[in-house]
């Protein structure tokens, strides 16, 4: 006699896709028309409980983050409070110092270039004295055209 049908035969056998041959051996065969009779009592459960059952009713999640929308209300509030304490009240109350005069600024552009474009490494060496800034705007001016100063 051939081996018993497989689960798989089993249930082609039950939703009429069989073969002819699976058909025979499940009325011939004691262990598998068994085994057909508690796939099939299983199938009917499974439909019954599918059928008759109601869909189970969807819990809606608590949220878990309430707060955010008051965290972020609360963050631009007070960053538009510190920009206004920066913008009018702090300036208001600091003293600004007092500005520097042409020719301190002058001084301190020409040590600042004579620091940085010397080729000697001695700032100081060759230099006639500070120059002002209307001299420095020539000899830019100058530099810049390809002229000489």
């Amino acid at each position: 006699m051939s081996s018993c049908l497989s689960d798989d035969a089993l249930e082609r056998v039950h939703a009429d896709l069989g073969s002819i041959a699976e058909r025979a051996h499940l009325a011939g065969c004691a262990a598998c028309t068994g085994r057909s009779r508690r796939l099939r009592r299983d199938l009917d459960l499974i439909t019954a409980v599918l059928r008759d059952t109601r869909e189970p009713l969807t819990r809606v999640a608590p949220a878990r983050r309430r707060w955010m929308p008051a965290a972020i209300g609360l963050s631009t509030a007070a960053l538009a409070l510190l920009v206004w304490v920066e913008v009018a009240v702090w300036r208001a109350v600091t003293p600004v110092p007092p500005t520097m005069q042409p020719q301190e600024v002058a001084a301190i552009l020409s040590d600042v270039s004579a620091s940085l474009f010397s080729v000697t490494g001695d700032p100081a060496a060759g230099e006639e004295g500070p120059l002002s800034l209307e001299g420095m705007a020539r000899e830019v001016d100058s530099t810049l055209t390809g002229d000489e100063p």
